[in-house]
């Protein structure tokens, strides 16, 4: 049976139902169902969120289902690339790296056998409309279609590149969509479009979360990533020919929804404002909107499973965050342990929105690796703007460990380096008027000098702690409220 986005809902019921929440409350897709999300972000809570009943664009009842915050916790994506819940650390990348090293050739079906095809609109029955397509903050300029991956097609060598890009709707056929000409999608568009040429493209909305994995594999261009992601997902994706363009442009054929479309060449309009990843807007500064002006597109096809879900994603939060930095996690491991063959693990960790600040876990060998290891950081990803080397004593996944190793391993005039004039992100508000240039810092945070004595850190016994268990020595709950019963450990009441 092919992966698809319901083994991975079943996956969850089984293995780690509290990651999963189900909503039967009639929900707004303006700004409703995001604010819940926002509400459980709060209390450190990220789970995929079902919403089976939800408002459309148009403020009707939908009849498709909102599924959203699949991407927002390891523990979810470990699952997905069929880890243990637990192995959500460096276990993680290590394994999307294996899979993406190993490309796995599409397998292409007949129509009637995919699932995607049981419903099939086009012309007049095109209608974005009737999804339940969110609206996610308080100044965004209008639903956006996110969470779902945009396949655009090499013009000279045929080669599906896939990545997730967002689109701005703006009536029932019509999006207008943001592909950074940097990134290899905006490549293809470019190309298309400099020719005075439509781009085609598909939107696939609602797939397993290894199908998205492998989309935002970070590697060079030119490789057909319908391979990688059948690499990822460890078996053939299955494709299918599509409606507009029959067998020259195959789309998954077990996703939820399919929507094809053209980016045409001569018309531009407003996209946005949104709520980036940065958690900023890019385009509001006080009272006053810079519109970006971006291409205009035509959606002429819509197919989908007859009982369809649709997939959004939460911009500026975990749900977007963790979708992309894990495989960056992993291309800046594979370029790094090259130099540093003791490095132990890379974090991009959330309090760096996932992109700006890493750390990296290593057994420095000689003096000078860990500068390496911070080197290789920079060029692994362009966004990383921050980087802090530790030893491998230090946890990564905390925050307050590397802040400790910090203010007690280094020392700024010694352990502290900048790199000025450096290609940043345009979405940083601090690269504001200097078109998108940023300094990179690294902090070498590792014991110095290596191989001579450093104070030693203080712990407990670490035989007595891996063996004690807390409900043998307290009871719970530790907190109790005037008037609550006394509970003991077995729930009994005193």
């Amino acid at each position: 049976m092919p992966k698809n986005l319901r083994d991975f809902v079943a996956l969850l019921k089984e293995k780690a139902p509290e990651e999963l929440l189900v909503g039967n409350r009639l929900v707004d897709s303006r700004f409703e169902a995001t604010t819940l999300l926002r509400k459980l972000e709060l209390e450190n809570r990220y789970p995929m969120v079902i919403f089976n009943r939800v408002k459309n664009i148009r403020g009707e009842e939908s009849k498709y289902p909102l599924l959203i915050n699949m991407f927002a916790s390891r523990k979810k994506l470990a699952l997905a690339v069929d880890l243990k819940p637990e192995e959500s650390r460096m276990e993680l990348p290590a394994e999307l790296t294996r899979r993406y090293s190993r490309l796995v050739a599409p397998q292409v079906i007949a129509g009637g056998e995919a699932p995607v095809k049981e419903v099939i609109k086009t012309g007049e029955a095109v209608d974005l409309e009737e999804f339940p397509i969110p609206v996610n903050h308080a100044l965004d300029g209008g639903p956006y279609i996110l969470g779902g991956s945009v396949v655009t097609k090499d013009p000279e060598t045929g080669k599906h590149n896939v990545a997730m890009i967002r689109l701005h709707v703006k009536g029932k056929n019509r999006t207008v969509i943001h592909a950074e000409p940097h990134h290899h999608s905006g490549m293809i568009v470019k190309s298309y479009l400099k020719q005075g040429k439509p781009c085609p493209f598909v939107i696939v909305i609602g797939h397993h979360p290894a199908f998205y994995l492998g989309s935002q594999w970070e590697g060079r261009y030119g490789k057909d990533e319908y391979e990688v992601i059948g690499g990822a997902l460890e078996e053939p994706l299955r494709l299918v020919p599509s409606e507009t363009w029959g067998k020259d442009f195959l789309v998954p054929a077990d996703a939820e929804i399919i929507m094809e479309g053209l980016i045409l060449p001569d018309e531009m309009d407003n996209e946005g404002p949104i709520g980036e990843h940065t958690r900023y807007y890019k385009t509001i500064r006080g009272d006053k909107i810079d519109y970006l002006r971006e291409p205009v597109t035509k959606i002429l096809a819509i197919t989908h499973r007859r009982d369809a879900i649709y997939q959004s994603s939460f911009l500026g939060h975990p749900d977007q965050g963790l979708i992309g930095s894990i495989p960056k996690e992993a291309a800046i491991f594979e370029i790094a342990r090259h130099s540093v063959p003791r490095l132990k693990a890379v974090h991009l960790t959330p309090a760096g929105l996932n992109r700006y600040i890493c750390y990296l876990s290593l057994e420095q060998r000689v003096g000078g690796e860990a500068k390496d290891a911070i080197m290789a950081a920079f060029i692994g990803d362009w966004h990383v703007k921050y980087a802090v080397a530790v030893d491998a004593d230090v946890d990564i996944f905390s925050d307050a460990d590397v802040l400790w190793a910090i203010a007690t391993r280094t020392q700024p005039n010694r352990d502290v380096f900048i790199i000025p004039e450096c290609m940043g992100s345009p979405l940083d508000p601090s690269t504001a008027g200097n078109k998108g240039i940023t300094a990179r810092m690294g902090i070498d945070a590792t014991k110095k000098p290596v191989g001579e004595p450093y104070s030693e850190v203080c712990e407990v016994p670490l035989d007595l702690l891996a063996t004690m268990k807390i409900e043998d020595y307290l009871e719970a709950p530790l907190i109790r409220h005037p008037g609550e019963p006394r509970i003991g450990v077995r729930g009994r009441r005193r």
